[in-house]
Formats: C-alpha cells, structure tokens, sequence
C-alpha cells in the first residue's frame, strides 16, 4: 500500500504485511533515488542548493527533477522500483524483536488517499485486513514510545490552498491513516538510526534538546486543548541535525534521523548515499564532508521553512482580505507586545493560529474566547488587525 495525498507525485513510501510462523512482519519501503542519482553529479548538486522541496501556493520547487521523479524515482503501481525496504518483528509491548534491512524492487498493488485508507481501515473487510492490522501494530508501538517519554499532539490544522488566484482554507485532521503513517516513518528513522550508529555510518542525525519540564509542569492544569497544544509546544526543545546520534525528546527515541522523504528532502537523501554504499561495499562519503553538507542543510532548511511561512501568511490575509465581512470565534494564545495590541489569536473554525493586532477597550487574557472582526490590512501582509466584538 501506499498512502499520500491525491495531488502527490512524489511517492516516498509504502508499507506492507507478511505473516511468518505465527507472527508478523512489517515492512516499510522506501524510495531510493540513490540507485540512479550518484553523488556529486550534476543533479545531485542542484538538489544539494535546494535542500528540499519548496511547496508553495501557487507553485511546487521540487528538489530533483519532475520528470524523474514521476518516471523513474517515485514509488509505482505500474511497475517496480529501486527501494530501500525495512522488515520489522514486534514483541508484544511495540518493542522491536528483529529487524533487517534489504534493497529491494518493489511494485505498489493499492496506491491509496487518505479517504480511502480511513475507510479500509475502520470497516477492516474479511479480504483486505492488511491495513487495519498494520494500524493495530503501529498503535503498540506509539503506545511504547509514550511510555519512553514521547509526547503526541493530535490536533487539526487549517492550510492555505491557492486555486486560480483565489485563496481557500483546508483542514486537514489526524486521521488513523495519517498517524499510521507518521508512525512507520517514524519507527523506519529510529531504526535506520541505529543501524548506522552501530556501523560508524556518518549520516545527519535528527536530534531534538531536552524540554523545559518546569514549564511543563506548570501547564498541566491546563484545560483548553488549544492553549495546552500552543504552550506544549514551546516547552519543547530546538530540533536540528547533527553529526552525533542523540536524544530526539518529544519522539521518546536515543537516536533517530529523517530517512524516510529522499525525493524531496536532502537530508534523507544523504542518509540514503550512505546506506546505498555500505550495503554495496562501497567507500562511504567522509564524515568531514558529511559535516559540512549538515552544516548547510541546517541553515538553508530554515530558510525554506520560512519561504513556506511567508507564502502562508501572505495568501492568509488575502483570504482574510476575501471574508472581512465575516465575525470570527477565536481563543487568546499569547500576548507578544500588549502595549501595542499585538497577540496570537486562534481561530476555532478554521484550526488555524497567527499573529494579530487586536484592538479591544476591555481586559482580555490568555486563553479567553473572543468574538473578533477583521479591520484594516498592513501592506506588508505580515499582520491583520482585528477588532474585540464580544467575549465569547
């Protein structure tokens, strides 16, 4: 099976189930680019300066080519492609009891949407049970991260789309399909992690700090689900790569790294580089190397995600610009400057937050639901003012 969004062309991932004596196997395979594109040729290059797809509202920068990732690199149901496959035995606690990793050719029988794997899943039919069975296994294994420390958050959240210049909202939820798939890409990079930390594979690890507990601590009371998610969220300690495997906190996991995504993100395609020649005897890219491309994914991977942010923020306001006549039930999140009226607000229908001017003649606090309008626009598109109507 593979599980992605209609629009998608680049299919990363599929997962499929074999039962040996008695018990399961769960395999997760993986696209490998790295079978056809070599290090430092010119593509690789290109992909190199890009770091990672840029999808924007209007448009899609992707990493490799397009017509190689439609005909050559993604993940088919017309015939088979280059992966890199992962075949998984759970004990019954969600730990891992084995594991290996083999290269492989892989043709996918069902290429699902969302919907369409919600479905199978829930009604779980006699003939193709499959799916529904792969979800059960993957909930264990959440279930054995949370014991370790991970934290969840399941929550809705609205995304801007673009359709001939006119901007429209999408919500997308937590769907079983959408955590099944989180959590095999998740369970691939935590064990692709280890394997290579086990052979002095130097690859970019995904690490993330520590949290703040006391201000964990301090939140628990907490019973806005909104409020609670927002300020989890910034008790939560600053991810990036590295050379050494560490601890990713909010996973519950000692060592993982981003595997998963090789079409469209660098970082998984140099992890794939290195798997691709060790498996094959081949001499692998030096850590000195491997150090300096880390280097440049860390920043140029922040300055994509903020390309993504702005692109968001500018199509917000003019869907805000669209719907000015509309009133809008929001919850107060934070206050960044009280004296001058700027805020986080959280908009209730549209699952969506940003930052604001709010403009109010009465005492408002954190957390208060709050009826608001919108007003006037700031040139700039970086912040839509708004008008307190009514505490909600």
């Amino acid at each position: 099976y593979s599980i992605d969004d209609t629009q998608t062309i680049e299919i990363d991932d599929a997962i499929s189930l074999e039962k040996i004596s008695g018990h399961y196997k769960l395999w997760i395979h993986i696209a490998s680019p790295t079978s056809y594109i070599e290090y430092q040729s010119a593509i690789d290059k290109n992909a190199r300066k890009l770091i990672s797809t840029v999808y924007l509202s209007t448009n899609t920068y992707y990493m490799l080519p397009e017509i190689l990732i439609k005909n050559v690199l993604s993940l088919s149901d017309k015939e088979s492609r280059e992966s890199l496959s992962l075949g998984v035995v759970f004990n019954d606690d969600g730990s891992v009891s084995s594991a290996e990793i083999v290269q492989s050719l892989i043709k996918v029988d069902y290429r699902l949407n969302y919907l369409d794997a919600d479905e199978l899943i829930d009604y779980a039919p006699k003939e193709e049970q499959d799916l529904s069975l792969i979800s059960n296994i993957l909930q264990r294994r959440k279930c054995w991260r949370k014991n370790l420390g991970a934290m969840e958050i399941l929550e809705s959240y609205g995304k801007i789309i673009v359709e001939e210049k006119i901007p429209t909202l999408k919500i997308i939820d937590p769907t079983i399909s959408r955590q099944l798939i989180s959590e095999a890409m998740i369970l691939f990079g935590n064990i692709i992690s280890n394997f290579t930390k086990e052979n002095n594979i130097p690859v970019p690890y995904r690490v993330q700090e520590p949290m703040d507990k006391v201000s964990k601590d301090n939140i628990q009371d907490i019973d806005n689900n909104v409020l609670y998610n927002y300020l989890l969220k910034k008790t939560m300690g600053k991810s990036y790569y590295s050379i050494n495997p560490m601890n990713h906190s909010s996973l519950g996991l000692k060592s993982y790294l981003h595997s998963t995504s090789p079409i469209r993100r660098y970082a998984d395609l140099l992890v794939h580089y290195q798997l691709n020649r060790y498996l094959n005897n081949i001499d692998l890219i030096c850590k000195e190397d491997i150090e300096q491309i880390i280097y440049e994914i860390n920043n140029l991977g922040r300055q994509n995600i903020m390309r993504y942010r702005e692109d968001q923020d500018f199509w917000r306001s003019k869907w805000f610009k669209n719907n000015s006549f509309k009133e809008y039930q929001v919850i107060l999140l934070n206050w960044i400057n009280r004296y001058k009226h700027i805020c986080v607000l959280y908009f209730i229908e549209y699952n969506f937050s940003c930052i604001c001017n709010l403009n109010s003649k009465l005492n408002v606090n954190i957390g208060d639901k709050l009826i608001v309008k919108n007003t006037t626009y700031n040139n700039n598109y970086d912040i839509i003012y708004f008008e307190l109507i009514s505490l909600s």
